[in-house]
């Protein structure tokens, strides 16, 4: 239905993505192809602090869509929502989350914003890290000189 109002559209079966992947692979992958992924999965636990990692690290544009029951009412709630997350994921990476048609039912969130607040204890010690990882001092490498084999002499030309 959306390829006959003009968008380009990829599946997940044209992408070969279908079956058991992780899915933050198909956040990397729309990010790769300049694409936004579209997701009905609410995106909780495990999966979806591995799918909010991959937006703050290396970025990308997310459309979940909850509720769907059928595919009629989930075009329906993006179609109805289209300026809302389109001109919010034109600005920058993101996520927009629509969970009902009306004004309360979108909310748009920023790949830290969505992380701080679906995974609040994750996102906690995901700050901690960065911060440490920021703030941490170079220390050059220790090289060791190669010993010579046994039995062989180092030449000097």
């Amino acid at each position: 239905m959306l390829r006959q109002l003009g968008w380009d559209i990829e599946t997940a079966e044209e992408a070969k993505l279908t079956g058991k992947i992780p899915d933050y692979k198909w956040v990397a992958h729309a990010r790769k192809n300049h694409r936004i992924a579209i997701t009905f999965d609410e995106l909780k636990g495990e999966h979806g602090e591995k799918v909010s990692r991959e937006l703050r690290r290396y970025g990308g544009q997310v459309v979940r869509i909850n509720g769907a029951r059928n595919e009629y009412r989930a075009i329906g709630k993006l179609l109805y929502h289209f300026r809302d997350w389109y001109l919010f994921l034109q600005q920058g990476d993101g996520i927009s989350v629509i969970s009902d048609v009306g004004a309360h039912g979108f909310n748009n969130y920023t790949p830290q914003a969505y992380h701080q607040h679906f995974h609040k204890l994750n996102a906690k010690l995901f700050e901690e890290y960065i911060e440490r990882r920021k703030n941490r001092p170079y220390k050059p490498r220790n090289r060791r000189t190669k010993s010579t084999p046994n039995g062989q002499e180092q030449m000097i030309i």
